[in-house]
């Protein structure tokens, strides 16, 4: 079985190297032509994940016909709004029946349409085989081998079983699931809530207060997933519950950084451009509030969160918008 993995960072690189305990024929497209090389000298992607090593049986190439052509499984690991692009094109290349992974987490443009979906459209008449994979995951975790659980999510049963094969191991277990909506909403909003915790930490607000944040983020995520046809049980399981434990309370969390940042009054621009990773919590929490507002779903947190993105508030004054909110039973506030 040939694998094509779509993207060189971190969790492309960490994925072909938990792959590689199980499949022999590996291949990663990195663009930058120079960057692949350096790569595949030293085995190691110093950028992204410089604590592991590639094993030599994953090609690292930057022709991405050749990566793709003849793939079984082709794995998209890009910044979530390239991936509309790189399926299509990915599209020419790809074999017929071909299962397409999608690794990324966040919403593919303005109207909030998801990864599955727009992916679903270029490759229109060559699969449906499509998958969400998404979960508590982290690079740095997963890429020295410590171990790991994760959903994939399909409306094609075989095609969901499939990944399920191709990825389980001894420390990367793989649950099944029909609710491709739901996963891919969860890996989406839980980094607009990694970005609150984020700020939270920056002022020291403490444990209660994260607790209280993480535990209505997960309300006002599921609130937004059923809103758009997903299942309210998988937002308690990996990838929305586990997710959102992971992103907010860990070190590798990018999201969780960033949030540290703006708690110190640095720009969502100043925060770009002071990393090489993509902080997916900014362009989503643009993108799902204002789709909030359109769908009339309540959604405070995310609300403060485009706030201190654009400077209406600091740290201290989304704290006390959200904290003097009206009164209410904690119960009317779930989705039905």
């Amino acid at each position: 079985m040939k694998i094509a993995m779509i993207g060189a960072g971190g969790w492309g690189t960490a994925m072909m190297i938990e792959l590689s305990g199980r499949h022999d024929d590996l291949v990663m497209y990195c663009r930058n032509p120079e960057t692949a090389a350096k790569m595949r000298k030293s085995r190691i992607n110093q950028e992204y994940l410089p604590d592991a090593r590639i094993p030599e049986k994953v090609r690292i190439i930057s022709d991405l016909e050749e990566t793709v052509s003849g793939a079984d499984c082709c794995i998209i690991c890009t910044p979530s709004h390239v991936v509309e692009n790189m399926a299509e094109r990915i599209a020419p290349f790809l074999q017929k029946d071909a299962l397409v992974v999608c690794a990324s987490k966040g919403l593919a443009d303005n109207e909030g349409h998801r990864l599955s979906e727009v992916i679903a459209k270029k490759v229109d008449g060559i699969t449906n085989k499509i998958v969400a994979l998404s979960g508590p995951n982290h690079a740095e975790e997963v890429g020295i081998g410590l171990p790991c659980a994760t959903v994939a999510a399909s409306e094609v049963p075989e095609a969901v079983q499939s990944v399920q094969d191709i990825y389980m191991s001894p420390v990367f277990r793989v649950y099944r699931s029909d609710d491709i909506r739901g996963v891919e909403y969860g890996g989406a909003l839980k980094n607009i809530m990694a970005l609150a915790c984020g700020v939270l930490d920056g002022i020291g607000l403490g444990d209660n207060c994260r607790a209280a944040l993480m535990t209505r983020g997960l309300v006002e995520m599921t609130r937004f997933g059923v809103h758009f046809g997903a299942k309210m049980t998988t937002f308690f399981g990996l990838s929305g519950m586990g997710d959102l434990v992971c992103t907010c309370t860990s070190v590798h969390s990018r999201n969780h950084r960033a949030g540290m940042m703006m708690a110190k009054g640095m720009t969502a621009e100043e925060i770009r451009s002071s990393t090489n990773m993509v902080v997916e919590g900014i362009r989503t929490a643009r993108l799902v509030h204002e789709i909030a507002l359109r769908e009339h779903i309540d959604m405070p947190i995310t609300e403060e969160v485009c706030h201190l993105i654009k400077g209406d508030h600091n740290a201290l004054g989304a704290l006390e918008a959200l904290m003097t909110r009206a009164k209410k039973a904690e119960s009317e506030t779930y989705p039905m």
